[in-house]
C-alpha cells in the first residue's frame, strides 16, 4: 500500500461520490465524506465500517456550510491532500425539454450546484489542499464546447462554466494540481439513460489520479477523463 491520504469528497449520498469515498476508506485512505442535507443510508454504512470514513454535513451551494466543514476539517487534522467536487445537479425537466421551452429556474438551479458550488468549495477549501496535492472538480463531456448539441441543455450549460471556472482556477493555482474529470457516462440516478459503465469503474481511475498511481502528461492539459486522456475543451 502507498502513502495514506486525507481527501475531502463533496456528495457522497449516493452515486459516483458514495462508491469512490467507500473505496478510499476501504484501502485506508481518511475521507472525509460531504454530504447534503442529512446522510444516507449508504454514507451511515461506510462509516459504521470503515473508522477512516468521517461524514460532514457539506452543502456545497452554502458558503456558510462549506465554511463551517472546512475548519472542522482543519481542526481535526490540518491540510488535506486532495478535494473532489462530485456533487452535481441535471434537473428533471432537462430530460424533457429543449433549450427554447427551458425551465428558467431549473437552469439557476444548474448552475446554483454545478457552478457557483464548484467556486464555493474552491473558495473555502482550496486553502487546505496541501503542496502537491490535488484538487479534482467532476465535470461532463456535456461541458466542452466541441460537443454542442440540444439534448440536457441546462446541465451541459452549467458544466461549460464549471469548465470555465476550473481552468481559471488551474491557472490560478501554483503549488498543487487542479483537474475538471469527466468520469464517463455512468450507470447511475444521474447518467443511466446514456450509461456505458458502471460507477465502480469511473472510480478506480479517478481514485489512481488522485493518488498519482496514473501520471498525467502536462500536454494533457487540465481536462481529462477518469482514465487521465485529454478531453476536448
Amino acid at each position: 500500500m502507498g502513502v495514506l491520504m486525507r481527501v475531502c469528497i463533496a456528495g457522497v449520498n449516493q452515486g459516483l461520490g458514495l462508491v469512490l469515498s467507500g473505496l478510499m476508506a476501504e484501502r485506508g485512505h481518511t475521507v472525509y465524506a460531504g454530504y447534503r442535507n442529512r446522510a444516507s443510508a449508504g454514507v451511515e454504512e461506510a462509516a459504521r465500517k470503515f473508522g477512516c470514513y468521517k461524514p460532514v454535513a457539506l452543502d456545497v451551494t452554502s458558503e456558510s456550510a462549506a465554511e463551517t466543514a472546512a475548519r472542522q476539517i482543519a481542526e481535526n487534522g490540518g491540510k488535506l491532500d486532495a478535494v473532489v467536487v462530485v456533487a452535481g445537479l441535471l434537473p428533471d425537466s432537462d430530460r424533457q425539454f429543449l433549450i427554447t421551452d427551458a425551465n428558467i429556474n431549473d437552469l439557476r438551479a444548474a448552475l446554483e450546484v454545478n457552478t457557483i458550488g464548484s467556486a464555493i468549495m474552491i473558495k473555502h477549501f482550496g486553502s487546505l489542499v496541501t503542496d502537491g496535492g490535488v484538487f479534482i472538480i467532476i465535470t461532463s463531456e456535456a461541458g466542452s464546447m466541441a460537443n454542442i448539441g440540444e439534448k440536457y441543455p441546462l446541465y451541459s450549460i452549467s458544466k461549460a462554466a464549471q469548465n470555465k471556472l476550473t481552468a481559471i482556477f488551474a491557472k490560478t493555482v501554483k503549488n498543487y494540481t487542479v483537474y475538471a474529470v469527466h468520469p464517463g457516462r455512468m450507470n447511475t440516478v444521474m447518467g443511466r439513460s446514456d450509461a456505458q459503465i458502471e460507477p465502480e469503474e469511473a472510480a478506480e481511475g479517478i481514485y489512481r489520479i488522485i493518488t498519482g498511481e496514473k501520471k498525467i502528461p502536462p500536454k494533457n492539459g487540465w481536462f481529462i477523463d477518469y482514465n487521465g486522456e485529454p478531453m476536448e475543451i
